[in-house]
């Protein structure tokens, strides 16, 4: 049974900022030409960014249209706010393996988004809240700042009531500014679609600054524990609920990543190539000595060649049938779990289907 929502009977938790308006608005006092290029800082007027609405949203306009709420229904965000914060802010899977996440990185704070960028990292978006600041190859995988966990009156509705809300979204609000800490960082994130479109540089300034009197940012104990650690390295984390949780996920691990089964054997067996090519160079010249007059009668060189030519035939072949029976056993788990899921999806949408109509029929 999974365990139950810490709620805060006692002393009420409250927004880790205080108020102000979400989207700001603009400033209607005339400015002179001196002026104009102070965007948000003692003037305020409302900057003017491209969006995919082209005007600022507000948070409650921020919210999806969709998500996935229990038993995997696909439910409207705006009916259902509770559950879609539980959803979008859930960081159980992290959680589960905190002990273990000393594997995955150090518990230090995120790099600025500059320093990624200066050390080749490509960004990718993510909505998954515990995906969230994962890193793997050249790739950092970071979810965009919405809207709603900056107004006030939203977290006071909807998150000060439940302490694993309230930590999980202060613990993101961290991460952003670990990522933000100068205008350079805050123009990356607007070219990426990180941030709501009224964000510049004078407002982020202040609101970190308030941030900052309300949650410690270095003993960190009032936001969720994920946070504790930066960027983690996904490889060790899928790598960490293979072996931790075997049973049920020594496949998939943590995220499955691949589409095609060929990129899966390039990424997990194209070392295999480099071992062989050190085991040509070695027979190769193994064949060489065995013709050199110094090394033809010597019969350790000839035992030792002799071994080493057998150990390379079997190794080859070993290799090659666990490749094998890896690419049988991953097939066919992956059409296992395809055919059962699309059965219960059958049955359930066909069981939905049924109770509507009755509804129909009763009403």
């Amino acid at each position: 049974m999974a365990p139950a929502e810490k709620t805060i009977s006692t002393d009420r938790l409250s927004p880790p900022f205080v108020p102000r308006e979400i989207p700001p608005k603009p400033h209607r006092a005339a400015v002179s030409a001196s002026q104009a290029s102070l965007l948000n800082g003692d003037i305020n007027p409302l900057p003017v960014l491209d969006t995919a609405t082209n005007i600022p949203l507000t948070p409650f306009d921020s919210l999806p249209t969709i998500f996935t709420g229990k038993d995997g229904r696909c439910e409207l965000a705006g009916d259902d706010i509770k559950s879609f914060l539980k959803k979008d802010l859930d960081l159980k899977r992290l959680n589960r393996i905190h002990g273990h996440l000393w594997m995955a990185g150090r518990p230090l704070r995120a790099r600025p988004l500059h320093r990624y960028k200066m050390e080749g990292f490509d960004l990718l978006y993510t909505q998954q809240m515990d995906l969230h600041l994962l890193k793997f190859s050249n790739k950092l995988i970071v979810k965009p700042l919405p809207e709603w966990i900056l107004d006030h009156s939203f977290w006071e509705k909807y998150m000060c009531d439940s302490q694993e809300l309230h930590e999980a979204a202060a613990g993101f609000l961290v991460s952003y500014v670990w990522l933000l800490c100068s205008p350079l960082d805050l123009k990356l994130a607007h070219d990426h679609g990180l941030l709501p479109s009224f964000i510049t540089w004078h407002w982020w300034k202040e609101f970190v600054a308030d941030f900052y009197q309300h949650i410690d940012m270095n003993a960190l104990d009032q936001v969720n524990k994920r946070y504790n650690f930066g960027d983690l390295r996904l490889g060790r984390i899928n790598s960490i609920y293979r072996i931790r949780y075997a049973r049920t996920h020594f496949v998939r691990g943590y995220l499955y990543g691949y589409n095609r089964y060929v990129v899966f054997f390039q990424r997990k067996f194209s070392w295999i190539l480099i071992v062989f090519v050190f085991f040509s160079l070695v027979l190769s010249a193994m064949q060489v000595g065995l013709g050199v007059d110094p090394l033809k009668e010597d019969t350790g060189f000839a035992r030792a060649s002799y071994g080493f030519v057998v150990f390379s035939m079997v190794s080859v072949v070993l290799v090659l049938g666990s490749v094998g029976a890896i690419f049988f056993v991953v097939f066919f788990y992956n059409m296992v779990a395809a055919i059962a899921h699309d059965k219960r999806a059958h049955r359930e949408r066909r069981a939905l289907a049924k109770n509507r109509k009755d509804d129909l029929k009763t009403a």
